[in-house]
């Protein structure tokens, strides 16, 4: 299988299923921009892999007014610019709680908005509108949960949601123009995000129908065959990547 596109950024890239995707990116002879909020861990990641198809920049998608400078840069860094992967966003994971709305307080959730919904929302809409205005036939993947599956009911389980539909709706829209718009909802990934309670990759999971926990090398290959040429007639589409998750209703 071959990609269609050969220049990717990825948001969200410099650890985890972002960093896992711009692994996978690279040995099928992409160039790929990585970015994300934390320059240090970015530079890290282009220390350890060392590949001068790899580039990096500092990047907020919850500041919507830096987009295009975003694509911008990407574009030069690259010589081009041609698909997207948005793996940026957070859980409240991040502050040591759980999903309920209860657990989390006003500031909080403004916080995530920023980033899950607001970010999440303007990224895909500009990222449109730059491979439209551009000629481009280019590939958007979004990066969202399994969360929606289950009764997950604060703002997690709601932003994952709506990332899901978006991708349905705005794929459906804009297939049209060349634009392939596809996503991926892993079930439990061994990232940072779960350190809190899974401490070891090879551990028993027995939520999961495959006994174990999922990959972020195995969410990549996911992700890399809906950017392929191959997989052109699947445009709008979520595919749930959860390894059977016993608490997700599909």
């Amino acid at each position: 299988m071959e990609l269609r596109n050969k220049e990717i950024l990825i948001f969200g890239g410099g650890s985890g299923i972002g960093k896992a995707i711009a692994i996978k990116l690279l040995s099928e002879r992409a160039k790929v921009v990585i970015a994300g909020r934390d320059l240090e861990k970015l530079k890290r990641v282009k220390e350890e892999l060392c590949d001068d198809n790899l580039f990096f920049m500092r990047a907020d998608i919850a500041d919507v007014s830096k987009h295009e400078e975003y694509f911008n840069n990407a574009e030069q860094l690259m010589g081009g610019l041609s698909g997207f992967v948005n793996s940026a966003g957070v859980s409240t994971e991040n502050i040591g709680r759980g999903y309920e709305p209860w657990d989390i307080t006003e500031e909080e959730w403004d916080y995530f908005s920023s980033i899950n919904f607001k970010g999440a929302y303007f990224i895909m809409r500009n990222e449109i509108n730059y491979l439209k205005e551009k000629g481009v036939r280019g590939n958007i993947l979004n990066i969202s949960s399994n969360a929606p599956c289950m009764d997950v009911v604060g703002l997690y389980g709601a932003s994952k949601q709506a990332v899901i539909r978006w991708t349905r709706a705005l794929g459906k829209k804009y297939g049209r123009y060349g634009i392939n718009i596809n996503g991926v909802a892993p079930g439990i990934t061994f990232t940072p995000f779960i350190s809190d309670y899974a401490k070891d990759i090879n551990e028993e999971f027995p939520r999961h129908a495959i006994g174990r926990i999922i990959r972020p090398e195995e969410i990549a290959e996911t992700v890399f065959y809906l950017m392929t040429k191959e997989a052109e007639i699947v445009c709008g589409h979520t595919i749930i990547a959860d390894g059977g998750d016993s608490v997700a209703v599909l």
